[in-house]
């Protein structure tokens, strides 16, 4: 009985434990080192700060532990909610627009443009800037409206992918990884450790100004992001006693990964990136097998992110509604109505980013005239890698304002246990992880905006004018904050005018349960129907 036992809880551990690696390794790494090392301007600096901030994150994930604990019997564990409980009502309901309608439509945005750009990257021709925008709009609302069905219609169907595609997502990373110790470059030419710079970047590891270790913190969150929600698996956990340990053993194993990940990327790689690293192993800048090979990779890894956060979105809209954080006339969204939302708000955000992003002017593209030899652009990469700079910069700006979120229930999650607000489970070395974590969490967030805003590696020489992309970056916060506001006063109106008679406590229906038979079919008979008897009418 006892071996059955012992069995059962080692099975549970090494499911859990896969899991955090699972979520937590991600795109972060596929598409923020290359940008770490251009930040800090040192590859060895970059190196500090992926395991200062992996060692951080790791700490917080015992804080999350007990947070989630609140919601292990009774509720959802998403940001939002526990903002509810350990806060108040309105902070929960600020923090879940913040989630829903402005910080997940511009992470779909960053996957689906990221998407688009790999697959114009694996074709290599000199496409115009009015042909990019209508392949960006066309393609990329196509690939999310398709991931919007799979997770709605066929959810089965989804998951299965999902498990497929993580698998696959780690065969690069594994491949990369091993290639990266092998192809090293003490010549200089193609390994970013000692070749000083790559297309117009410079870097090297004499730099030490203490300004460049201000730089990174944002790519290296937004590598860590997802974690806190991972705490919530005691949910569904058999052997309570075991959940801990596997997520603190699995972040243990991300932190230490993506440290040795972006060493063997700084040893192989000419910039620091895996696209760049698979191009040299499989023959060069100059192949097109390479070339097309190594972008089909990212686009696969991209593709597969945009499945995971429509699926993402809509539970955490569905969720947040049945939690009483999101108003809603009938008191709750189904998952049809909240992939319907979903899909509206990225539509319109994802449009209007990619037209401006292609249409206007800026340093280094030239607008919808934009073409090789025009301007600044002295090549095909450069003209096929701008059009989303901004859903690049408007993603930056969201990830702050969500890792400030993530503060605030953290923080709230420390004083809890002083004023016994909400009952949890008490976790070993939470004050110290939780003062520690929170204090540092605080740094990265602050040095993470201010380094968007001023290059660090610019103010160690001397220059403090505020970039382009700063501007920008603080130009998209601002506007980011005001829709959010906007949205949630409308919303609180709302409230006032249809108030929830049984107060803000607990859930509309603590049993809700995923629609698994929806048909297709039947809702566009539905809708053909309706459309016919408006018109006959």
């Amino acid at each position: 009985m006892n071996t059955k036992k012992t069995k059962t809880k080692t099975f549970e551990f090494l499911t859990l434990f896969v899991m955090v690696i699972g979520t937590v390794i991600g795109s972060g790494i596929y598409m923020k080192n290359s940008e770490l090392l251009n930040q800090t301007n040192n590859p060895i600096i970059a190196l500090i700060l992926w395991s200062f901030v992996g060692v951080i994150c790791i700490m917080s994930m015992i804080v999350f532990i007990e947070i989630s604990s609140s919601t292990k019997h009774f509720g959802n564990g998403t940001l939002g909610n526990w903002a509810k409980i350990f806060i108040n009502r309105k902070t929960a309901s600020f923090f879940s627009i913040m989630y829903g309608w402005v910080y997940i439509p511009s992470t779909q945005s960053v996957f689906v443009a990221g998407a688009v750009n790999y697959l114009l990257l694996a074709i290599g021709a000199p496409i115009t800037a009015y042909q990019q925008l209508l392949i960006y709009l066309v393609v990329g609302i196509s690939i999310f409206i398709t991931c919007t069905i799979l997770s709605i219609y066929k959810r089965f169907i989804n998951r299965k992918i999902q498990v497929v595609g993580i698998l696959i997502k780690f065969l690069p990373l594994l491949i990369a990884f091993i290639a990266g110790f092998i192809l090293i470059d003490k010549t200089g030419g193609t390994s970013a450790w000692w070749n000083g710079g790559y297309d117009k970047n410079t870097w090297g590891t004499n730099e030490w100004s203490p300004i460049l270790f201000l730089g990174g913190f944002g790519g290296i969150l937004f590598a860590f992001d997802g974690y806190v929600y991972i705490a919530n698996a005691q949910k569904t956990a058999t052997n309570k006693d075991v959940v801990p340990k596997a997520l603190f053993a699995g972040m243990i194993f991300v932190a230490i990964f993506y440290v040795l990940m972006a060493l063997s990327l700084f040893m192989g790689s000419p910039d620091g990136s895996i696209v760049k690293l698979l191009e040299k192993m499989l023959g060069g800048k100059e192949s097109n097998a390479a070339r097309i090979i190594s972008n089909l990779i990212l686009m696969s890894i991209c593709l597969l992110g945009s499945n995971i956060f429509v699926d993402i979105a809509i539970v955490d809209l569905a969720s947040d509604a049945n939690n009483k954080t999101i108003y809603t006339k009938k008191r709750s969204i189904n998952y049809k109505e909240a992939g319907f939302i979903q899909m509206i708000i990225f539509i319109v955000a994802y449009t209007f980013l990619i037209t401006i992003g292609i249409c206007t002017t800026r340093d280094g593209w030239d607008g919808i005239g934009s073409a090789v030899g025009s301007g600044s652009i002295e090549n095909v990469e450069e003209l096929l890698n701008r059009p989303a700079d901004y859903i690049n910069w408007f993603s930056s700006g969201t990830s702050a304002l969500v890792f400030i979120m993530v503060l605030a229930v953290m923080v709230a999650g420390v004083v809890n246990r002083f004023t016994k607000k909400v009952k949890v489970e008490q976790t070993k070395l939470f004050m110290v992880c939780g003062i520690i974590s929170s204090f540092f969490m605080a740094i990265f967030i602050f040095f993470g905006i201010f380094a968007f805003i001023w290059e660090p590696k610019n103010i160690a020489k001397g220059e403090w004018e505020i970039t382009e992309s700063g501007m920008w970056f603080l130009i998209i916060l601002v506007v980011s904050l005001v829709i959010n506001v906007i949205v949630f006063l409308i919303q609180e109106y709302k409230f006032k005018k249809d108030p929830y008679l049984d107060g803000w406590d607990g859930e509309i229906n603590p049993n809700i349960e995923i629609e698994d038979s929806i048909s297709i079919k039947a809702d566009l008979i539905y809708l053909k129907n309706k459309v016919f008897k408006r018109k006959q009418k």
